[in-house]
């Protein structure tokens, strides 16, 4: 979103920012009603998506919860943790008519049941060692789970961080 003070550093004068925030603020106002449910309506689908590829990443995790140890274990949760944070991170960040408290639903709610899939998934996995009384060393399912929401949050960190320093 533009503000005022954005267009002042990037050249404008007061009276041709005022102006342009004018024309922005009375933009929103007209907007059609359906792009202001499109945007609401991509927002709860990009939710529901999120839910599900954090469910997905937590089942692609069995397999190398199974049969890495500690370091190549945390980095590949890093990894795609990382790599799916990136993503919804960027889709968030485009839709255009979020507000402030939109953002925070979804990078509290998202996080928090990517800690649970993931918690589950690793107990499961531990169940399912002891089972099958594999010789594999059981893991933390609470240190897995950190570890992914910290990597799957650390986009949105690293955005928020870099766009204080643009400031």
């Amino acid at each position: 979103m533009i503000d005022y003070p954005t267009l002042i550093k990037k050249g404008f004068s007061q009276k041709e920012a005022q102006r342009t925030m004018e024309i922005l603020q009375k933009a929103e106002k007209e907007k059609p009603l359906f792009v202001k449910r499109l945007d609401f309506i991509l927002y709860w689908t990009l939710l529901i998506v999120a839910i599900i590829g954090n469910l997905i990443i937590s089942i692609i995790l069995l397999p190398f919860l199974l049969t890495f140890k500690k370091i190549p274990l945390y980095l590949t949760i890093m990894i795609l943790a990382a790599m799916f944070g990136f993503l919804f991170d960027q889709l968030i960040k485009d839709i255009q008519n979020l507000e402030n408290k939109h953002h925070i639903i979804a990078w509290v709610f998202i996080p928090s049941l990517a800690v649970v899939n993931t918690y589950y998934m690793t107990s499961f996995t531990n169940h399912l060692t002891q089972t099958l009384r594999l010789p594999i060393t059981l893991n933390s399912p609470l240190v897995i789970s950190i570890t992914y929401v910290f990597a799957f949050i650390l986009p949105y960190i690293m955005r928020n961080i870099i766009e204080i320093y643009k400031q």
